[in-house]
């Protein structure tokens, strides 16, 4: 029949043995369509309008930071109504701070990657001259983060490194998420849609995207994990540190009441009246402040005395333990001395080069190393208080 006939023409072309017919109707109707093909190809003409293709959305970081400001406007709603107009004060700061994070989380997971990757390479008596070099020299400048490291590791450390991957495993989701449907424009105005809706509208539709898209359970089991952790290592550097705070304590009660009886003439006249009242207790808290710092100085001082001795030893026996293991020399920590002189002969050089670097990191170094400074100043903080 012509219908089958032509059903076979549709699949396989027009052969020799399809009737002429039928061929000059297919040729026809080709030679109809090839001028409205050929209009489609053509140039536009002068002045004629141009339809242009949607504009595609891109990832932009200040977009990025004013939807942070929206959603932390929004939010200081529900705050106290003392506390609103500095949160939304201090809301483009946060955006900032949060925007900087998200970018800076990656390389953050990477670095601890690599150092996970080092410490599973490395040989164990390498691992312990490495650690020993590094609190040998450097153990006095930061002392309070040492020793958070190693209650940390006492605490479950690996255990705490696989909370933490799977905290910013959800974290990524829920911003992998939270991307898309920044790029989303429903309307086709070139205007992304969380650009026009209001920042409780923006507030809501990120929870939603939050709550739907992480694990609660693997949420809630990461959290725990961190938290528990941390709290004991608080626990073991209050018990570590507590004669520090009862220095610091001292010291601060010892100063108060002479600061008092000098500055209370002197702010009584640069404060003003309805703030008198406040006097006592800022001289209280200026003076706690600069006793911490001075107990935290002598503690910075004896720290730096320790671990060098402690972290030269240390080195010593890592790296003649580490050779005798290579057969490369005939040791026994037991029995030879080599490790005392050489632990002892490390540890003057590590004190000598703390006190003369003040018992603080020297430039560039303290900015190569700024996230050690900021941990150091935290953890104090939080176990001083």
């Amino acid at each position: 029949s012509h219908q089958s006939s032509a059903a076979r023409c549709s699949c396989r072309g027009i052969s020799k043995e399809y009737p002429k017919s039928h061929r000059s109707m297919a040729e026809q109707e080709l030679r109809q369509r090839k001028p409205a093909a050929a209009e489609a190809d053509k140039p536009a003409a002068p002045g004629a309008a141009v339809k242009q293709p949607p504009k595609r959305l891109e990832f932009s970081r200040e977009k990025e930071a004013e939807r942070w400001t929206k959603l932390i406007s929004s939010a200081s709603e529900s705050a106290p109504p003392a506390a609103v107009p500095y949160l939304k004060m201090m809301a483009p700061v946060l955006s900032a701070v949060l925007v900087g994070l998200h970018m800076a989380l990656p390389l953050i997971l990477s670095a601890a990657a690599a150092v996970d990757k080092f410490f599973q390479v490395v040989p164990a008596q390498l691992l312990v001259a490495v650690f020993g070099a590094l609190i040998c020299f450097f153990g006095g400048m930061y002392p309070a983060t040492i020793a958070a490291m190693e209650a940390w590791q006492q605490a479950g450390g690996r255990r705490a490194y696989e909370n933490a991957r799977d905290l910013y495993i959800e974290f990524k989701r829920v911003m992998h998420k939270s991307a898309e449907d920044d790029l989303k424009d429903e309307d086709g105005d070139g205007i992304a849609d969380v650009d026009q809706i209001s920042g409780k509208e923006l507030f809501m539709r990120k929870a939603h995207i939050a709550l739907t898209t992480c694990d609660p359970d693997k949420l809630n089991g990461a959290i725990q994990g961190i938290y528990t952790g941390w709290v004991g290592v608080i626990a073991v550097l209050k018990i570590q540190f507590a004669k520090t705070i009862a220095l610091g304590s001292a010291i601060g009660d010892f100063l108060y009441s002479p600061a008092l009886r000098v500055a209370t003439p002197v702010l009584v006249h640069l404060i003003p009246e309805d703030y008198h009242r406040w006097i006592p207790s800022l001289v209280l808290y200026v003076c706690k402040s600069i006793a911490l710092s001075i107990a935290w100085y002598v503690q910075r001082v004896i720290s730096a005395f320790h671990s060098a001795i402690r972290g030269g030893l240390l080195c010593s026996r890592g790296v003649l333990n580490f050779m005798n293991s290579r057969g490369i020399i005939d040791f026994n920590d037991t029995e030879s001395y080599l490790d005392e002189i050489v632990g002892w002969s490390l540890a003057a050089a590590g004190f000598y080069f703390q006190f003369m670097m003040g018992f603080s990191m020297p430039f560039p170094f303290n900015l190569l190393l700024w996230p050690f400074g900021v941990a150091e100043w935290y953890i104090v903080w939080t176990v001083s208080s």
